[in-house]
Order: structure tokens, then C-alpha cells, then sequence
């Protein structure tokens, strides 16, 4: 585009004060993203639980969710995804992943035979899949980080509009590369070319960094549900007293067959079972759009019929809904499979480098020149003095300030991602038990959370034994002094924190959909001698250690060698411009060699 030459300036000027002072920052977060877009793949490559030899058989999800149901008795499924899921490494030799919650009070992650069913192994939450996905969406750094980074969306995208704008003849600067004009014109090569190739790459992970900035100021404001469609029906609460105190739920198979019917050519990747019996069971996956998120095809199926509650497909959306469930896949490059996340690996490390070394190039462009000779004063030779008494250009100076308040940033990322990692281990002891109630045709076992200290506010547990969905409308403890504290979460394992001194006489109220109450004592328990001990950082292959250390390694290697090849151009541009200021004071014309004894 043929800009006039001010506004090119201008441009040219733009693009470099950005990489200046953000592109430290945009280097990490790109580099981060980069390896996040494989991070599925990487763990299911270093941990042999992930892996399983393909088969050509329907997946099985009655047998996983049994097998998931069946190994952790005490824990809440929150869902199983298949391979193919944007939750599951898309290669064909790929485990389907459980997420279970457990008493601990941590999340797990088990790894099924999507077509036997058969159990092959868990792990912690935290994962290399887990590390990145949080490292690049909020450099563990909480609400904090997460504006940070989706705010870096605009000078990305400024940036790579400004460059485009400015340079000429771009599509010949695709195939330039003055490999022996020298290091700068070499690395100016290197930068303009992976620009121009990753340019269509660079403005769609701006544009979507912009959205994920757009959705934190609805998520800020609470008007997060603009953004989505019309929520589809759950179970209606008038219907529940029809289906009697405990209804079991159906073979997982007929849910999704269900959903299959309702919509056909659904791709199931993900069922998720209700916690409670008003919720609807969830299917969804691909519907024939592979530019949006599982979630824009899904089914709502009733838990205990078998009917179907709702269907949305894509071709429903809206604009706003369309764009929430599209910016996923773009960003991260899983709507065509494994091959375009790949794709997206290699682009997101041409953007890293262009980051990195356009920042290089600007910084050795804002060195000091020297000025013409004349007025210095003193004993020194005139342009040798302009070249030794003249400073940093502005641009430069706030790029030194900014460089330091990121490094200072990093040290603060730093500490908040061990903090981070030390959260995804266990809380919590095991639960001990406490009494077995009969209160009229449920069984209960209440447990309590180790260190189990109820004058100390104790977590108690009820879980329900059998394998359906206790149908109650309230689930709640009522103290010595009359006080009732209601038990919320999962219908199977409500749980809330009591006070009550040991060996006081607590009472659990069960009240149902039909208005029945059903009551029974228990005695609040003792503490035990002493707590057990929690272990402060999770269980994760020792593999997805080295992977992390690897990348902390590779990037702190990165930016100290960066500002190494900064200070290396800026003593070789300033011993340049000393030898040429020398030739002025000398009178030796452009190019001469300095008599010896004049170097300095």
C-alpha cells in the first residue's frame, strides 16, 4: 500500500516502539502458547497410561463410565471425552480421560479404553496439558495475568498491521535472505520474512486474543451469558416426585444413542452425567462445523427416561455465540485434527522468533549516532566527544524501563507459578468415618475431612450409598443450638463445614421433592490425635517435569541471550561510531584505517 512517507514513518515508528517495550512479554506468551497447542499430545507421548492400540469398534461409553464408577466409589465423575475431543490429544492411539473429583479435595485424571472401557492408569489434575493451557491464558498470575495477556492482543495486532502497511514490495521480501550482508541485515531478513509468512497466522491470533479481552470485560461486568445461546431444558423439579427416592440412571449408551437420534451425524466426544436429579445428562461434539467448540452441538437428555430434553446445533447460533464457540479452535488450531495443531506449532514459532528479534533489530536500530562535529568543548576531539556525551534516543530509554518492569514481572510469575502447580496437589487428608444413618429408605455414611477437628469447623460429608440420584430437594445438618446448615454440591455427597463441640448430638434432615422429611441423629467426632501430612506438590510423571523445566530453561535462554546480542550490537555500533568520530578528528577519509595508537 502506498502510504504517504510521513505516515509510513509514522508506521515504521509504530511497529518498533511496540516490539520495544512489549515484545519480551509477547515472546513469552507466544512461546508458551506455541508448546500449548501440542501439550495434549506431549503427555499422552511420555505417559503410556494415555496411549491404546487403535481399533475399528464403536466407543464404549456404558463400560468406561461403569469402570470410572466402579475405581473411585467415593469420587465425582464430571465427565469423559473421547479421542477426537478439543479435551483429548487428537491422535488415533489416544486414551479417553475421565475428570474425577475425589475427597482430597483434588481432581483427577483417568485414562480409559474408549472401546473396551478397561482402566489404564490416573494421574494428577496438573499435567504439561494443564501447565501450558494456564501458563499462556494467565502466566499463573489469576485474574491479574488474564487481563494482562488477552490485553497483549492489541499491540500484537497493531504490530503486525503497522509492518504491513509500511513495508514494500512484501511478497519479494518473502524470498529475501542476505545470508553474507552481515548479522543485521541477516536478522532484519529473518524478521521481515517469518512477519510476511505468518502474517494471515499473527493477525487471527491477535484477533482472537482481542475476543478472549472482549469476554473477561462481560465476564468483569457479569453479562458473561451475552455471549451465549439460550440454555437448553433440564429436568422440570414438578416432574421428580414421579420417579420415587433414589431413581437409577440409565446405561450411558442409551444416552447417547438418544442424542445420536436427535441429531443426526453427531460425532459424540464428551457425556457428562447430572450431579443432581433436576440436571439433564450432556452429550455433545461435532456436528458437521469444525471451526467451533464441542459445545455447539449438544444434546440435553432427561437422566432417568431417556428422553430428549434439547438440541442445539451450530446452525442455531448466533453471531456472539457463533464467535465464542469459534475462537477456541482458531486460536489453538484443532478444528482440522492433529496435522493443523502441528501447523500451528511451527507458525507460533516463527511468530516467537519475529517477536524476539524484532525487538533485537530496534533496539540496535535506537542506538545513539553521532552528530555532526562542532561545540563539544573541553580537551576531547569534537565528534569523539558527540559520540561519548550523547545518550540513549527516548525510544530507547523507555525500552530499557519497560524491559526492566517485565523481567521484574517474570520474577513475580515465577513465584505464583510454584504456587500454582503446589495448588493442583491434594488439600486435604482422607475422610474417616463418622456414622452409618438409616433415615428412612436412604443409606447414609457420614464422613468427615482429616484433620477432622469439629470444634475447628469440620467438613462433613454425606454420601449416599446405591447407584441412583438421591431425589431430595434439601440435604441438611442441624446443630445442638438448633442451627441448620445445609449440605450442598453432588446429590450423592453433599458436604458443609460444621462447629459443634465433640460428642454433641447432630441430626441430619433429608426433605424431598414431595415434601417428605426424614430424620436421623449422629454424635459430632472427636479429633484425632494429630493431622495428616499433605503433600505439596502433585503426582505427575517425572517426565512432564523435564518438559516444563525444558521450556523455563529454553526461554530464560532465549532472553539472556537476547540481551546478550543486544549489548554485543550496542559496544560493536559504539566502537563503530568512536573509530569514525577518530577519522573526523584525524582528518582520514570514510574507511581508513586508524593509525595505530589512536583506538580507543
Amino acid at each position: 500500500m502506498n502510504w504517504p512517507g510521513n505516515w509510513r514513518k509514522t508506521l515504521f515508528r509504530l511497529h518498533g516502539w511496540i516490539g520495544l517495550n512489549f515484545g519480551l512479554l509477547l515472546f513469552v506468551i507466544c512461546l508458551s502458547g506455541t508448546v500449548a497447542t501440542l501439550s495434549y499430545e506431549i503427555d499422552s507421548w511420555i505417559n503410556p497410561a494415555q496411549q491404546v492400540e487403535p481399533q475399528d469398534a464403536p466407543i464404549d461409553w456404558t463400560a468406561m463410565h461403569e469402570t470410572v464408577a466402579e475405581a473411585f466409589p467415593d469420587g465425582q465423575n464430571l465427565g469423559i471425552y473421547a479421542p477426537g475431543s478439543a479435551y483429548v490429544s487428537m491422535q488415533s492411539n489416544t486414551a479417553a480421560v475421565a475428570y474425577v473429583a475425589v475427597p482430597t479435595g483434588e481432581t483427577r485424571k483417568v485414562y480409559l479404553n474408549p472401546y473396551t472401557g478397561e482402566l489404564q492408569g490416573d494421574t494428577s489434575f496438573f499435567n504439561t496439558q494443564r501447565f501450558f493451557r494456564t501458563f499462556h491464558r494467565r502466566l499463573f498470575d489469576g485474574d491479574r495475568g488474564l487481563v494482562l495477556v488477552t490485553l497483549m492482543g492489541l499491540p500484537l495486532l497493531i504490530s503486525a498491521l503497522a509492518g504491513w502497511f509500511f513495508y514494500k514490495g512484501w511478497i519479494k521480501q518473502m524470498l529475501t535472505l542476505r545470508w553474507n550482508r552481515g548479522p543485521r541485515l541477516r536478522w532484519s531478513d529473518l524478521h521481515k520474512g517469518a512477519g510476511i509468512w505468518g502474517l494471515l497466522f499473527t493477525l487471527l491470533i491477535a484477533l482472537t486474543s482481542v475476543f478472549y479481552f472482549v469476554e473477561v470485560g462481560f465476564l468483569a461486568a457479569d453479562e458473561y451469558d451475552t455471549l451465549l445461546p439460550e440454555p437448553l431444558p433440564h429436568v422440570e423439579e414438578a416432574t421428580l416426585p414421579a420417579f420415587g427416592p433414589q431413581p437409577d440412571l440409565l446405561p450411558v449408551g442409551a444416552y447417547v444413542r438418544a442424542a445420536k437420534d436427535a441429531l443426526p451425524g453427531l460425532t459424540v466426544h464428551s457425556v457428562r452425567m447430572p450431579r443432581s436429579p433436576s440436571e439433564a445428562v450432556y452429550v455433545d461434539g461435532q456436528a458437521g462445523n469444525i471451526l467451533t467448540r464441542d459445545r455447539a452441538d449438544k444434546v440435553h437428555v432427561h437422566p432417568f427416561t431417556g428422553e430428549v430434553l434439547g438440541v442445539q446445533q451450530t446452525s442455531d447460533l448466533g453471531a456472539a455465540p457463533f464467535i465464542t464457540d469459534a475462537a477456541d479452535p482458531l486460536h489453538f488450531g484443532y478444528f482440522g485434527g492433529f496435522w493443523t495443531k502441528v501447523l500451528w506449532c511451527v507458525l507460533g514459532l516463527m511468530l516467537s522468533f519475529s517477536i524476539l528479534s524484532g525487538t533485537y533489530l530496534w533496539v540496535v536500530r535506537s542506538q545513539p549516532r553521532s552528530r555532526r562535529p562542532g561545540g563539544a568543548g573541553g580537551d576531547r576531539p569534537a565528534a569523539l566527544a558527540d559520540v561519548e556525551g550523547f545518550g540513549p534516543v527516548p525510544m530507547l530509554r523507555g525500552a530499557i524501563g519497560a524491559t526492566a518492569i517485565t523481567l521484574a514481572y517474570f520474577v513475580v510469575v515465577s513465584i505464583g507459578t510454584v504456587a500454582g502447580i503446589q495448588d493442583r496437589a491434594p488439600q486435604r487428608g482422607p475422610e474417616t468415618e463418622v456414622a452409618t444413618l438409616n433415615p428412612g429408605p436412604f443409606q447414609v455414611d457420614m464422613r468427615c475431612q482429616a484433620p477432622c477437628r469439629a470444634a475447628e469447623e469440620a467438613t462433613l460429608t454425606a454420601r449416599f450409598r446405591g447407584t441412583g440420584l438421591p431425589n431430595l430437594r434439601t440435604v441438611a445438618v442441624v446443630n445442638t443450638d438448633g442451627t441448620t446448615i445445609r449440605l450442598t454440591g453432588a446429590a450423592r455427597a453433599p458436604s458443609a463445614a460444621i462447629s459443634a463441640a465433640p460428642g454433641d448430638s447432630l441430626h441430619l434432615h433429608l426433605t424431598t421433592h414431595a415434601g417428605e422429611t426424614y430424620i436421623a441423629p449422629f454424635t459430632a467426632p472427636a479429633a484425632p490425635e494429630a493431622a495428616l501430612p499433605v503433600p505439596s506438590w502433585p503426582d505427575t510423571p517425572s517426565e512432564v517435569w523435564w518438559v516444563i523445566g525444558a521450556f523455563i530453561g529454553a526461554t530464560i535462554g532465549c532472553i539472556l541471550a537476547w540481551l546478550w546480542m543486544v549489548w554485543r550490537a550496542f559496544q560493536a555500533e559504539r566502537q563503530k561510531q568512536i573509530a569514525k568520530a577518530q577519522r573526523q578528528d584525524a582528518g582520514l577519509p570514510e574507511g581508513a584505517t586508524l593509525p595505530p595508537g589512536m583506538a580507543s
